[in-house]
C-alpha cells in the first residue's frame, strides 16, 4: 500500500516538446487522498515524484527494448511492484493514451484511452499484480 499525500509531476522543460499534462493528473499531484477507495486496502500505486532519484532514475530509462513502436515515447508517472504506467509522450492534446507495463514480462502491456480511465482501473485494482 502506498501512502503518498501529493507528488511533483516532471517539469515541463523535460517533457517532450508540445506534450501537455491532462488536468486531473496536475489536480491529483496536489492531493492524492481522492484515490483511497478503503482505508485496510489503500491504493497500491505509487506515482513519480519529481527530485527524488527513483523518479530521475524512471524517466532515464523511460525507453526500453522490447517494447511496441508506437511505445517509444514514455513518460513514466506511476508504479505497482514491476507495473509502470506511462503517458504517451508523442501525444498533443492535453488528454494523453496510458501505456501500462509489466516490466518482468515484456513485451506483456496495454493501452488506456487515457488517464481518467487508468486512474478508474487503478482505483477498482484492475492492475494489482496477482
Amino acid at each position: 500500500m502506498i501512502e503518498q499525500k501529493s507528488f511533483t509531476p516532471y517539469p515541463q522543460e523535460m517533457l517532450p516538446q508540445g506534450f501537455k499534462y491532462p488536468e486531473s493528473y496536475l489536480k491529483l499531484s496536489q492531493s492524492t487522498e481522492s484515490i483511497i477507495p478503503d482505508e485496510e486496502l489503500g491504493f497500491p500505486w505509487g506515482f513519480e515524484n519529481y527530485g527524488t532519484d527513483g523518479s530521475e532514475y524512471a524517466y532515464q530509462h523511460r525507453i526500453r527494448d522490447g517494447l511496441p513502436h508506437e511505445a517509444n515515447n514514455l513518460i513514466p508517472f506511476a508504479h505497482c511492484c514491476e507495473w509502470y504506467a506511462y503517458f504517451d509522450g508523442n501525444d498533443h492534446s492535453g488528454n494523453p493514451r496510458v501505456f501500462v507495463v509489466d516490466l518482468t514480462d515484456l513485451p506483456a502491456h496495454c493501452w488506456c484511452e487515457d488517464f481518467d480511465e487508468w486512474l478508474k482501473d487503478a482505483i477498482n485494482i484492475a492492475w494489482y499484480p496477482s
